[in-house]
């Protein structure tokens, strides 16, 4: 992964005290268990004007590999998924703050400069010259083969699904926020919410550069707003994140904390996910790296958030020389390896200790829910905090003086 130095995008206790200080994982055998559609640039057939039948398209979605949209004549009209996307879902601009719609299109946009980039695309700053607004935007190459129509069907379905995502998801507060969507040169261009750093960057800060242990409260700010986030996409939404990592949980100046990267979320059937090959493998929890798991539901992404904040309170990822193993020794360690928790000696206090242990619980069946997570004691007092942005915002304020520049958004 790539970074430039550039300012970026975008009550119950579950287990006793005697336990976690013998240094042994809490038991958890008691747990209970719009972006209004809109054609910037149609590009009607030559041989004739068609115009589509919008209402005809019930709620913007497609099941199958092309629709069929009655023109009121015998004929019918095959659109697409790059089609549907240009028609229906680009060309407008809603900043929050605005609550209105801005038709806009490459001309209107000033690039900044690259912040990130990955293996989805890159993001760059970007200033929308009309309203003098900042955005991140994501570029996503669309890459289209000549001779197979399927392949370029897969892709555009998966660009209409991610946007689609992201659009449902920013409407909860802890989100990153999407303004918009539109095309250049081959380009996809979706415009977000501005940050200024990711909890990657600044934990590799506070660790390495500041040689600090990681503030408790902060760790403990970040934990709760990202829980409420994924449980607000669950009950709101009925989405799946599936991709939960320091990278993708972003901060801001003013001490905001919010969760990103929704181009592999899902939607959930019944609270259950079915598609296992998605997401970054260093944090997926046991279940789906297993071939015996068919299906799994929202506690995957809550190993995550445990891996994610075991990971920034002690600066390095808790799997050791995971990277340069095989794919088959990885799955190894995480689904038959010793379980990860954290301990005493990480100098936190039993409520975080407890917290994170219960997220680490590898069994999901008993791993705890959202819900549940939501009980305890750490959940308890840090969402009641009073002044969280502005404990953020001191905090980052102090550690920015330890490295000049900020990198925040991680696309991998």
């Amino acid at each position: 992964m790539q970074h430039s130095n550039r300012t970026m995008c975008a009550a119950r206790s579950f287990a006793p005290r005697s336990q976690y200080l013998h240094g042994a994982p809490p038991r958890h055998a008691q747990l209970q268990h719009h972006f209004h559609p809109h054609l910037q640039h149609p590009r009607p057939s030559r041989s004739r004007s068609v115009q589509p039948n919008v209402e005809n398209i019930e709620e913007n979605n497609m099941d199958t590999d092309d629709h069929i949209v009655p023109d009121g004549t015998k004929d019918v009209q095959k659109i697409s998924y790059m089609s549907f996307v240009r028609m229906f879902m680009s060309g407008k601009l809603v900043f929050p703050h605005e609550k209105r719609e801005i038709s806009f299109g490459i001309e209107d946009l000033k690039d900044l400069g690259e912040i990130g980039k990955g293996r989805f695309g890159k993001v760059n700053k970007t200033l929308h010259v009309p309203t003098g607004n900042l955005m991140a935007v994501k570029r996503v190459r669309l890459i289209t083969s000549r001779f197979d129509d399927s392949e370029d069907t897969r892709l555009m379905r998966q660009l209409k699904n991610e946007v689609n995502t992201i659009q449902d998801a920013s409407t909860c507060a802890e989100v990153v926020g999407f303004y918009g969507v539109t095309f250049y040169e081959g380009d996809c261009l979706i415009c977000m919410e501005l940050m200024d750093l990711s909890l990657d960057k600044l934990y590799k800060i506070v660790h390495n550069i500041a040689k600090e242990k990681f503030d408790e409260t902060v760790l403990g700010i970040c934990g709760v707003t990202v829980l409420k986030a994924l449980n607000n996409l669950k009950m709101l939404k009925k989405i799946i994140h599936r991709d939960v990592k320091p990278s993708n949980i972003l901060l801001n100046n003013r001490g905001m904390v919010k969760l990103c990267d929704f181009g592999i979320s899902g939607y959930l059937e019944d609270s259950i996910a079915r598609t296992k090959d998605v997401g970054c493998r260093p944090y997926m929890a046991p279940e789906r790296l297993t071939a015996a798991q068919d299906e799994y539901d929202i506690r995957t992404d809550v190993w995550s958030l445990g891996i994610t904040l075991i990971e920034t309170a002690r600066g390095e990822f808790p799997y050791p020389n995971f990277n340069e193993k095989c794919i088959f020794a990885q799955i190894q360690q995480v689904v038959m390896g010793d379980p990860l928790f954290m301990r005493p000696e990480d100098n936190y206090s039993y409520k975080t200790v407890q917290f994170v242990n219960l997220c680490l619980t590898k069994e999901y069946s008993v791993r705890p829910s959202y819900e549940e997570l939501m009980q305890t004691e750490f959940y308890r007092h840090f969402s009641k905090l009073e002044n969280k942005e502005e404990k953020i915002r001191e905090y980052i304020e102090r550690m920015s003086l330890f490295e000049e520049g900020w990198t925040v958004l991680d696309t991998s």
